[in-house]
């Protein structure tokens, strides 16, 4: 495969547009079998196993039982509970999360909080997981600092961007206490946000989340990552997930995205008639048997895309699905910079020994880290 740097992100000013990402990568020369590579096997294996299933999304009669106590109904009167409902939760839901799990105690504060819908709730839980789970401590974890390299506390912040509510990084925040610190940027914060922070508070007194927290209203394009700074975005419609790539790939930080709303498609069918040409190659081969795999759309097709251009830019990378029960538009792309890009920081970007170091290192605003022109 053409290798690439991160100036295949950082050749225009703005993010790409999303026609411009397949565009961007160079697959003249490439075989079929290194086309086959570039679908990860997480989006194979999902699509796989939904391509008979007429409605992806559609209702569930029985919700898994981490998400919903089965013994909350009998089977002969369970409710269909839609995950992907844009229903708001509100006080009378709490009672369908009666566990004492991290996730019912979270459902219960957001249906206290009367602020998000049924569909943000899971997928934001289900995105936090995957990438918890795909970046692991050395991006989410501020005492993850090789004792080879400094000994002091690096500081790990999550930057959600266009994050509405900042659900996602309140999510991040509980799930991994050793985070520094969250902020969250978006053009205008929805005025429900104090009262979700409060409830998350008030149920996670321990997680410090009013400390840790900062909500920044401003364009995610003035938005200054450092590699520190790990940054993540739920349904960034359309180029807004091609700027956080972008940013990621400047500042070489961590990233992860769950992709919506991909348009301009034309580059992309020709792209997906290709993987697809290539993929057919093992159609009737022994043991497929006889069948192939379901064919790779358009928009699957662009996030693959997305995440090759997020590879050579030296990441990484991580495919990731969450339940398309909750959403058809479920892929998320993780991605980190190798260890020794990340390890390669100014002194700013680490946590100062002593006193005097730290007043010196405080910028008028300390929000200025992570945003600039505020």
């Amino acid at each position: 495969v053409v290798a690439a740097t991160s100036n295949d992100w950082n050749s225009r000013r703005r993010a790409t547009t999303a026609s411009s990402v397949v565009d961007m990568l160079e697959l003249s020369d490439v075989s079929d079998e290194a086309m086959r590579a570039l679908v990860p096997s997480a989006w194979r294996e999902d699509d796989a196993a939904t391509s008979h299933d007429r409605h992806p999304g559609e209702p569930t009669t029985r919700p898994r039982p981490a998400i919903l106590d089965p013994g909350l109904f009998d089977d002969a009167e369970r409710p269909a509970f839609r995950m992907a409902s844009r229903n708001r939760l509100t006080p009378m839901d709490a009672r369908r999360f009666p566990g004492d799990d991290a996730f019912s105690t979270i459902a219960r504060a957001v249906c206290d909080a009367d602020a998000l819908p049924r569909k943000e709730l899971f997928e934001t839980w289900h995105a936090a997981i995957a990438i918890t789970d795909a970046l692991g401590p050395t991006s989410l974890d501020a005492d993850a600092s090789p004792a080879t390299t400094t000994t002091r506390r690096r500081h790990r912040r999550v930057m959600d961007l266009a994050g509405g509510h900042g659900f996602l990084a309140m999510c991040l925040l509980i799930i991994n206490p050793r985070l520094s610190s969250a902020v969250v940027v978006d053009r205008r914060k929805p005025d429900s946000h104090e009262r979700l922070v409060s409830s998350l508070a008030n149920a996670f007194p321990a997680s410090r989340v009013h400390a840790r927290l900062r909500y920044v209203e401003a364009s995610i394009a003035d938005a200054t990552p450092t590699p520190c700074t790990t940054l993540v975005s739920v349904h960034a419609c359309g180029d807004l997930s091609d700027l956080v790539l972008k940013l990621a790939a400047e500042a070489r930080s961590p990233v992860a995205v769950v992709p919506c709303c991909h348009r301009g498609l034309a580059p992309a069918r020709a792209f997906a008639e290709r993987l697809n040409a290539a993929v057919e190659g093992t159609s009737g081969v022994e043991g497929t048997g006889g069948s192939g795999p379901s064919p790779i759309c358009p928009s699957a097709a662009m996030d693959v895309a997305r995440l090759e251009l997020l590879r050579r830019a030296g990441f990484r990378v991580h495919a990731r699905t969450i339940p398309r029960e909750i959403t058809p538009k479920n892929r998320v792309i993780v991605g980190a910079a190798a260890a020794a890009a990340a390890l390669d920081e100014d002194d700013e970007h680490d946590a100062s020994p002593g006193w005097r170091s730290v007043a010196d290192a405080i910028p008028a605003s300390p929000w200025k880290w992570h945003v600039g022109g505020t």
